[in-house]
């Protein structure tokens, strides 16, 4: 019955006028009549009146939303965010109330909307507001994801259930690519590790004499003292084949659709962020996959890029088909090390990168150490070291860490220092976990449609 949803979600939300209101520390540039239509909006939901409560939430979003909007992200009242989460709640669930009361099933394709359109809500106030109630937006919109993804998954067509076309052409079982050189400079087949595979149909030409050491599963002070303390990037193999994401509830298509495709999340569209053409869309999981993954690649058409958005905050569920890597506690103290807990993942940032071929992160460097997991597909990236900043031209004010120059097309006469720059490089593979210290400079760039986890941590 779907009046079952509607009870579910209503148990998440006080029933208290009182403890609503109250979650948002009133500003003192909040005007009486927005604290007035506020209220209003609260005894609606409160008095089950839900079509009424939805008319008055509209223009109390609005409002917020040109607050949320105004001046520099950082400088935003907390209580604004928090008014947009409350807002965001009442109108999410009223919205879902309007679409089930009265039916005993989804199967019309209004209510399905309905519901669609109760997700964007809540996922706006996720993504624009606050954490209130114990971060209720976000039970709430699994709740009713679920609810809509088990009634509408089942129709879904074959061919939504099939991996993604990552187009890697694997070599034979016995064969892969070693680090040595030929005469030429390019990799050649040795019999070693079966798990390599063949560089084919790429974009990038490698040189072997600049590649990235791998090392499988180094222990924690290896790593230590080889790699974090020396400031030395490092693959490491054979580290995230137990992860759900990789083996039993592996990443597809119909995986992503079934566990966030109603989600709304924010979209880069351009070639990278330093072109005046980029610009951001937000649309649904399954828009993004239609549009920007499934789809065929036009000619100008912007690429789109689901780029460092904290996407396991949103949709839990994904965070549990990974596992934040055990090196991340060598950035704790040792007192602190030894009394580490879970509660020890809140300090680092996991952030998702998932996009087509041809997506790129231009030159840069980010303020903490960087494990960047490749979960599906793979990516050239190129490393350069903090000591070679004098040599890649950063710019000026607030996107000093990011470079000048267009690493794939270098303008010599602009920038003539970048000549003496000297990097290391990879293709980083499915599986495969790259080691980025903190202020290293790096640019990437997805030779197949990819997804990739990144752990940031001090």
């Amino acid at each position: 019955m779907t009046s079952n949803l509607l009870q579910k979600l209503l148990a998440e939300v006080p029933e208290s006028k009182t403890t609503l209101i109250c979650c948002v520390a009133t500003p003192n540039e909040m005007a009486p009549s927005v604290a007035s239509l506020m209220g209003g909006a609260v005894d609606k939901f409160l008095g089950s009146e839900y079509e009424l409560c939805v008319k008055l939430c509209d223009p109390l979003l609005d409002l917020t939303w040109e607050k949320l909007n105004t001046g520099h992200w950082k400088d935003v009242s907390l209580c604004w965010r928090h008014t947009y989460s409350l807002i965001s709640l009442l109108k999410g669930v009223s919205q879902v109330a309007t679409a089930t009361i009265g039916m005993d099933s989804i199967e019309s394709d209004v209510c399905k909307e309905n519901l669609a359109n109760s997700i964007k809500t809540l996922d706006m106030g996720l993504l624009m507001g606050a954490p209130i109630f114990e971060n209720v937006l976000t039970k709430v919109s699994l709740y009713v994801h679920d609810w809509l993804g088990a009634n509408s998954m089942s129709k879904a067509s074959t061919s939504r259930k099939q991996p993604f076309k990552t187009n890697l052409n694997l070599v034979k079982e016995s064969q892969c690519y070693c680090p040595e050189n030929n005469e030429s400079g390019n990799h050649k087949l040795c019999e070693t590790d079966p798990k390599r595979q063949k560089l084919e149909n790429i974009d990038v030409e490698m040189n072997t004499k600049k590649e990235i050491q791998r090392i499988c599963c180094p222990s924690m002070e290896l790593f230590r003292r080889e790699y974090l303390s020396a400031k030395r990037p490092v693959i490491i193999t054979d580290s995230m084949g137990h992860w759900p994401s990789m083996s039993n509830r592996r990443w597809s298509p119909s995986y992503l659709r079934k566990i966030a495709g109603y989600r709304t999340v924010p979209i880069e569209l351009g070639s990278k962020y330093t072109d005046d053409k980029w610009t951001q869309k937000l649309m649904t999981v399954n828009e993004f996959i239609d549009q920007c993954i499934t789809k065929e690649n036009v000619k100008d058409e912007p690429i789109g890029y689901l780029a460092q958005h904290q996407l396991f905050n949103q949709v839990p569920e994904l965070q549990d088909d990974i596992i934040i890597p055990d090196y991340c506690v060598l950035g704790l103290t040792e007192s602190e090390r030894s009394s580490s807990c879970d509660e020890d993942a809140e300090d680092v940032d996991i952030n998702a990168w998932f996009g087509p071929k041809g997506t790129v992160s231009p030159l840069h460097h980010d303020p903490k150490e960087n494990f960047l997991a490749q979960v599906v597909g793979r990516k050239y990236i190129r490393l350069y070291s903090e000591s070679m900043t004098p040599f890649l031209y950063p710019h000026d004010g607030f996107m000093d860490n990011t470079s000048q120059v267009d690493v794939e097309h270098p303008d010599y006469t602009m920038f003539p220092r970048f000549r003496n720059a000297t990097c290391c490089e990879c293709i980083l593979e499915e599986g495969e976990m790259l080691f980025i210290p903190m202020k290293c400079w790096h640019f990437v760039k997805s030779l197949s449609v990819s997804f990739s986890v990144s752990f940031w941590w001090k």
